[in-house]
Order: C-alpha cells, then structure tokens, then sequence
C-alpha cells in the first residue's frame, strides 16, 4: 500500500501544513484521555483541535524530543535526537551558556549555536521536492548573530516574525509585541521584540491572530502559483509571558488570574487553527493536505502555586525527565487515508515526522535519511499498532529559573519501562508506565536486573550517537557511562 501511495504522490503531492505549539501540555486542549483533573482544565475548550482529533488520528503515547524548545524543534528539522546533534539546551546566544548552574556539574560543550544551514534539514528536502516552504512564528532554531538565526537561511522561502529568540516580549498589537513597560514608549529595542510584524502594531490584536492572518495568506499564495507548500506554523504561545487574550478571557470561570490568561492564551491557539482549517476549506484543498498538530514539550505548571498540576495525572513539567515534561498532543489528519476518528497507543517522538512527511510527499528512501527519526506512516494509516523501537532523552544540563530544581539527567523507554538516570548522584529510577503512568513507585531497588538492562542499553546508544554527558567540575571530566554506575 505505501509503495502505491508514495507513486500517486509522485504526481498529485499533497500540502503539508506543521502546527507547533510552544509549551502545550498533553492534557492542555479538550482532547485528553479521561475527564479533566481540575477547573483549569475543565475550562480549556478547543473546538477545532477536536475536530482534528474528530477527523484524524490522536497519538497518545507521543513524545517530544527534548523537554525544553530548541532540542525538538532542532529534531523536527535534522531527524535527529537531540544527544546526537547537541543543541540540548535552549539556545540564544552563540556564546552564552543558558544552563543552570550545579554543584557539582557543569554543562558540556553542546551547540549553543543551534541548527544551522545544511542541505539535510527538513524545509530543504520539501524545497527539493518542488514545495514552497513557510514558515510562521517562533523558530529558535539558531541563536542570534549566527545564520542559523534566520530561517530564510534554512531552507525557507518565506519567514513571517521567526528569529533568534523564543518567546515574544508581549503578545499585544498595541505593544508592537515589544516588551515595552507603557503602550507609548517604544524607543527601546530588544531581542524579544517580534520581528516583522509592523502592520499590525498599535492594533488591538493578539500576536497569535496576526500569525493566523498571516498564515492563511501565505497558503493563498502558494495555491494561486500552483506549488504545493510545506507551512510550518509555530504560534509563540503558550510561551510566557502569560498574557491574558481579552477576547477570551472574560469567558473563564473561578480561576486564578493568571490560570484564566493560560486558558485565554491556549483558546487563542485553538481559533488560529479554525482559521487555518477554514482557509484549507475555502481554497478546496483540505483532501490534499496533511495537518499534523502537536507541541515542543511538555507544559509549564504551577503558576497559581500549585506544583505541576497542568499536565495531571502525569508527573513533573517542562524541562523534566518524568511523563510531563515529554508527554505531548499529537494529531494528524489527511483525509481518506488516515482513518478518522482513530487513535493509537504507539510510542512516536518529534523526529519521526521528519521521514515521515517526506516519504508522503514522495522523496525516495536515501533524500529522506535521517539518524533517528522512525517511518511511522504504518501507524498513521492504521496497518500497524506499535513500532519496535526505544527512546532516549538527554539533558546534561541544570534548568534555570523556576524549574531549577530539574538536574542533569538521561532517560530511556523500552516499552512499558523507563528509566531516568541523574548525573550527579549517578543514580536510577525506574517505573512501569502500564501500571503507573504518574511515575510514584521507583522500582530500581526491587528489580536491579531490569535496571541493568536499560543501562547498559541506554550506554550502547549514548556511545554510538556522540551524547556529551555532564563535566565533573572538580576531576574535569565526563561522567562516566552508565553501565559502570
């Protein structure tokens, strides 16, 4: 069947459309598996990521590839992991280190320039196979004063408010999306001034509808040439600041304040994908179009002071090596060929849209090569219910800011096992997602045999993709392997 589809592709390629939320928690939209686990919750209503859901499939075992931004939108764009292409961290400036500070560790001698141009990465292969390639939003794929900061340089054809940095300095028009401490002075500029944008400042619009708008434009355009597009559309939110979207925030209901901007901020998320789906509707093209819509990590928690209950009954947040700092949506719609209203329990990780999406648009195996990332178009289109495969997450890094208490760590999944491995201590946990998915009953004292297992896996790959693991500060050196913990 794949080999049949991918020569109808050949001649009728269909559009892709790549919707990238910032943040988005895997239980953050209306479509989340069981009811909600409290008002913040309750009150998160998105009609039109349901109808992706409604009209495609819901993979609820799906991962990002890091817990923090630029190491999974690196994988999106490389296919690979991030412990292979070093941007385990965020990145910003090219030689700055935006780690935490440890005791003991220090961060190793990752990519703090972040992507930068190659003929391999993933708008360049779409440009290669005759698409026009967009990209709307935030990109941080590169850190200021690098080409990489700029996404024209890899592989774009048109770039709308992407740049160097990661989250806006306001959401609001009338701020000209500055971070501006009045709505009149503008005379300062920073770089998380959202480039771009001129027409819409000192408009009462929020920065997620000006991308919609844009967006939606871009589309029209490349349907009016008659080139099929790859839109990558990465709308900053659900990034901090958190700031309220007045046209939604009026309708929250007994919540903190800034839990209700939260709502506002991900139901403003929700009405840019209407548009979205309106304008493939309006312009005939939803049977041909690929939407496929999910998020760089997991969500940030506890704004209102109560620790890590936005990605409940999961475990932990952004940044964190537990279920919800990893766990995220994932929905993928393409009319007719993956089966509506499905989902799928199958573990996939951001890099496997890579292949993927390249293969359906009808590249052959070697231009759509990747280190990591898995084909999982036999899950997407119903043949297959799991892959045999594990994955990794590597973070030799200390999270900075509210979130500090997250040390270095490595992570694997095999199945319903992972372990987590904590740098410092050169310690194991281990859990059993099946029968306990909240991650509350470390099992490594009671089963060292399995522990040793997933280590000595866990080793293999780190060794053979290049994974720089954290510097001991006093002997100056890595720490060791950990088989040999």
């Amino acid at each position: 069947m794949l080999t049949l589809l991918c020569s109808l592709l050949c001649t009728n390629q269909p559009n892709i459309l790549l919707i990238m939320v910032d943040d988005l928690g895997w239980r953050d939209t209306s479509v989340r598996n069981g009811p909600p686990e409290d008002q913040t919750q309750a009150q998160l209503h998105t009609p039109h990521i349901q109808r992706l859901a409604d009209e495609g499939m819901r993979l609820d075992q799906a991962y990002a590839s890091g817990c923090v931004c630029t190491p999974t939108r690196a994988s999106l764009l490389t296919g690979a992991a991030p412990a292979r292409h070093h941007i385990t961290w965020w990145t910003l400036y090219h030689d700055r280190d935006t780690s935490g500070k440890h005791p003991t560790l220090r961060a190793p001698d990752w990519n703090k320039e972040g992507v930068q141009p190659s003929p391999d990465l993933l708008p360049e292969r779409f440009r290669r196979a005759g698409y026009r390639t967009i990209h709307v939003g935030k990109a941080h794929w590169g850190a200021h004063g690098t080409p990489g900061s700029d996404p024209l340089q890899l592989g774009f054809d048109e770039n709308i408010a992407g740049h160097g940095s990661g989250a806006p300095g306001s959401y609001r028009g009338i701020h000209r999306f500055k971070n501006a401490k009045s709505t009149t002075d503008f005379s300062k500029s920073s770089i998380w001034d959202v480039p771009g944008l001129e027409a819409y400042h000192d408009r009462d619009l929020f920065l997620t509808e000006a991308l919609a708008i844009e967006a939606s434009r871009s589309m029209e355009a490349a349907v009016a040439s008659g080139e099929p597009f790859f839109l990558h559309f990465a709308p900053y939110a659900v990034h901090t600041p958190i700031m309220g979207n007045p046209r939604w925030i009026d309708e929250t209901q007994g919540l903190a304040p800034v839990e209700a901007r939260y709502v506002s901020l991900v139901r403003s998320v929700d009405a840019a994908v209407g548009v979205l789906l309106d304008r493939l509707d309006a312009l005939g093209i939803t049977n041909n179009t690929v939407v496929v819509f999910t998020s760089d990590n997991g969500a940030v928690s506890g704004y209102a002071g109560r620790p890590a209950n936005r990605n409940a009954p999961l475990r932990g947040s952004k940044s964190s090596p537990y279920e919800g700092g990893h766990r995220v949506p994932l929905i993928a719609r393409w009319p007719q060929r993956i089966p509506a209203g499905a989902s799928s329990e199958a573990m996939v990780v951001t890099h496997d849209l890579h292949p993927t999406l390249l293969r359906w648009v009808g590249l052959d195996a070697e231009e759509r090569s990747v280190p990591d990332g898995l084909d999982i178009s036999s899950i997407l289109l119903g043949e297959k219910d799991q892959l045999e495969r594990f994955v990794v997450w590597h973070k030799p890094h200390r999270t900075g800011g509210q979130n500090g208490r997250f040390m270095p760590c490595t992570a694997i999944r095999m199945g319903d096992e992972k372990l987590i491995a904590w740098h410092a201590e050169q310690r194991f946990e281990l859990y059993n997602l099946q029968t306990d998915p909240g991650e509350q009953h470390d099992l490594s004292q009671t089963q060292p045999e399995r522990v040793r297992k997933l280590s000595r896996v866990l080793s293999d790959w780190c060794r053979e993709a290049g994974a720089q693991m954290s510097i001991d500060q006093e002997r100056g050196e890595p720490v060791p392997w950990f088989d040999a913990w």
